[in-house]
């Protein structure tokens, strides 16, 4: 069975589903447990967003909101992967929020170009390794042209068109033409590089 990764231990799912059940039944060290493994879940994937110009204090506070949101429907929950789909779709709507908040109160240019690594809860060696060579094509294409590399991250760290076109300072028509060059581009990259054809 698959282990989720934990820095003192790993988990299956199923040892986090029967957590799930006994902290429904009433048990605080299940749920205190479950809670501990999920915020530094949750604080592993909102530091991989910070690139959108959160402050670590913002950081803190969406994964503590999306916590809250986990324990208000904690009864309903069956399995880990609907805590896990819960707690992430939470976080990410609060970490839109709160990028938004952040932007209107502070607007500077969000940095698109520094290299965001991925996160993920379950362990996939096939995924990771696609995702290496993605961030290895993004570099590339960095390289390349920054604005390419800058749109692709931004729709990668869930910024809408607007947000990019704002960012960027470009127009929609502008935008398009990018977002078409930028993926002709990275596309040709991983043909020719990697042989991976997209």
């Amino acid at each position: 069975m698959e282990a989720v990764e934990k820095a003192a231990r790993a988990y299956t799912r199923a040892e986090l589903t029967e957590l799930l059940r006994r902290a429904q039944e009433g048990s605080h060290e299940a749920l205190e447990e479950i809670f501990a493994f999920l915020r530094e879940r949750l604080l592993a994937l909102a530091r991989h967003r910070q690139g959108l110009g959160l402050r670590a204090a913002d950081v803190e506070d969406t994964v503590q909101e999306a916590m809250l949101a986990v324990h208000e429907h904690l009864p309903r929950l069956r399995t880990w992967e609907d805590v896990s789909r819960l707690a992430r779709r939470a976080l990410r709507n609060r970490l839109s929020i709160h990028a938004r908040y952040r932007r209107s109160r502070d607007p500077h240019e969000v940095p698109l170009d520094e290299a965001v690594r991925s996160c993920r809860i379950e362990a996939n060696p096939g995924t990771f390794e696609l995702e290496r060579i993605l961030e290895q094509a993004l570099d590339e294409l960095y390289r390349i042209n920054p604005q390419y590399a800058a749109v692709l991250r931004g729709i990668c760290n869930g910024l809408s068109k607007k947000e990019l076109c704002r960012i960027l300072g470009i127009t929609s028509k502008q935008f398009n033409t990018l977002l078409y060059r930028s993926r002709r581009t990275l596309r040709r990259l991983l043909k020719e590089r990697w042989g991976i054809e997209w």
